[in-house]
């Protein structure tokens, strides 16, 4: 799918003109004056924009709480970048609770949770994960996807949701000739060395714009994506993250309003039915410019595994969510990533064109199928995989109310079935090329899953245990892994399966 800057300004202007749209909820008040049923999203990645459009398209008047800024390209250095990275690139501002409350800092894309053995990252952005993440949008095994989810079909998922996702972003796999430019060389050398090893090597989706991509090797934009600067959003525009997709269609039906720097602080059930959501509007340096309540028929939580999680211990830690359910923050897992790294002899010059746009899978081992993602970084001859396995075991998140933070509780899987089959599986890579392995930043999870499990602490609809009318859609859902692969088109697509089956009842409860 083709984007132009024209296009671009006019689905940038639509998100920004969202803010001032009349609110599906009313502050302070507990109907619109309308009398109409009402849905909150808290959160705006890939589940949330997906809530967001379906709701919309069902006429549910519908508000997106999203903490983080609205990013807009408005230049070559509109996002921060692996050589120039600064403010932009972290979110630094102290939740309410912390004994840090008050103390400035900055809305930035990416927060770090640190934890016990691992530190997970996520997304703090409009788009949410889509404008940080490395594109890849890659759709499990069968045989991966039925041992994790044994209550889902996979079926429905390949034949229905998998693609209605990819259609909806205008995702493609990485085209012929833009794989023969030279910028693509290290890509060439991964498929060679894996395929030589007999690993079964794809191209997956991604959410780009090869289109721009191609400009960008042209000289016809400014190069990032091909510069292996894409992580951090991309500078060319050439990345299709949700706000220019499902949240703009969303906002194009005239039910959906979007909330940029808004903060959730606290959920509260109301009686008989219904939630309050505590909220708090911050600059894009955290001074607090409001505190107010919105009231809802309908919550949908998608502020993905780390956030959707805490909000809910929180709330329950607080005595506002009283529905007994204990099973909140198990089985919560790091997807199996093990980022690793090589030097690579015949990769010596030149940045490495993005994104991560090549998997290679190892079957070898019965037990632990391994899936490797080449991830293209801006400075040869390093070259990363990010390796994926379904995990041996899961952990759990806790709430520390002293300090209002996310606990994660981990123990160490360095040497656990999985991890050992990946460290093989990239040994035979490394010892076939003749380089190197580089040491690697260990520890940093980039697809944190789990908290608010299906089949656990929700039913297979999202909807939590004990409570009415509160869905969890994201990445909570997903037990500690999404089968072997990284998680977003499975996020997006379960977010799709589940508001296709239950929107038409909701609808139903207005008339």
């Amino acid at each position: 799918m083709t984007t132009s800057r024209r296009k671009f300004i006019q689905r940038s202007s639509l998100l920004a003109a969202s803010t001032l749209l009349p609110l599906g909820c009313s502050d302070h008040s507990d109907r619109p004056a309308t009398g109409e049923r009402t849905a909150i999203v808290i959160g705006s990645g890939f589940a949330g924009s997906v809530a967001a459009l379906r709701l919309g398209q069902a006429g549910i008047s519908t508000i997106v709480l999203e903490r983080g800024q609205q990013w807009s390209v408005t230049g070559p250095d509109t996002f921060p970048t692996t050589t120039n990275f600064d403010r932009r690139g972290t979110w630094s501002i102290p939740s309410s609770g912390s004994s840090n409350a008050g103390q400035s800092g900055y809305a930035g894309l990416l927060e770090t949770i640190p934890g016990k053995n691992v530190a997970a990252v996520c997304g703090a952005c409009l788009g949410g994960g889509s404008l940080v993440y490395g594109g890849v949008l890659i759709q499990p095994a069968q045989k991966e996807f039925e041992q994790v989810f044994p209550y889902l079909s996979f079926q429905d998922m390949d034949n229905i949701y998998y693609r209605r996702v990819l259609a909806t972003l205008g995702a493609a796999p990485i085209p012929d000739d833009v794989l023969a430019s030279p910028n693509y060389a290290a890509h060439r050398t991964f498929i060679e060395d894996t395929s030589a090893l007999g690993y079964e090597v794809r191209r997956p989706h991604t959410g780009f714009d090869w289109d721009i991509i191609r400009q960008e090797i042209t000289g016809e934009v400014p190069a990032a994506a091909s510069i292996g600067e894409y992580a951090f959003g991309c500078n060319s525009n050439a990345k299709l993250s949700t706000d220019k997709n499902y949240l703009h269609d969303a906002v194009a039906t005239g039910n959906v309003a979007i909330r940029s720097l808004t903060e959730v602080e606290l959920i509260r059930e109301r009686t008989p039915s219904g939630y309050t959501v505590v909220c708090r509007r911050i600059s894009a340096e955290g001074e607090v410019l409001e505190e107010y309540e919105l009231v809802t028929d309908y919550l949908f939580m998608a502020a993905g595994s780390m956030n959707t999680t805490r909000l809910l211990l929180k709330s329950q830690h607080a005595g506002e969510l009283r529905g007994a359910n204990d099973r909140v923050g198990s089985g919560w897992g790091t997807n199996g990533d093990l980022l690793l790294a090589q030097l690579h002899p015949d990769v010596s010059t030149g940045a490495q064109g993005g994104p991560a746009c090549i998997a290679a899978t190892d079957t070898s081992n019965p037990a632990h199928t391994v899936t490797f993602m080449h991830s293209p970084v801006s400075i040869a001859p390093l070259q990363l995989q990010m390796s994926m396995a379904v995990p041996d075991r899961t952990g759990q998140l806790l709430y520390n109310s002293e300090t209002d933070a996310t606990v994660i509780d981990w123990e160490s899987d360095a040497g656990t079935p999985s991890i050992l089959a990946q460290q093989a599986s990239f040994e035979r890579i490394v010892g076939s090329n003749g380089g190197a392995a580089a040491p690697f930043i260990e520890g940093q999870i980039w697809h944190p899953l789990g908290g608010a499990v299906m089949n656990d602490a929700c039913d297979t609809l999202g909807q939590l245990y004990g409570y009415r009318n509160l869905f969890v859609v994201d990445g909570s859902l997903l037990p500690g892994s999404a089968a072997g692969v990284n998680p977003a088109l499975t996020v997006a697509a379960n977010a799709e399966r589940i508001m296709e089956a239950i929107v038409d009842g909701l609808v139903r409860e207005t008339v």
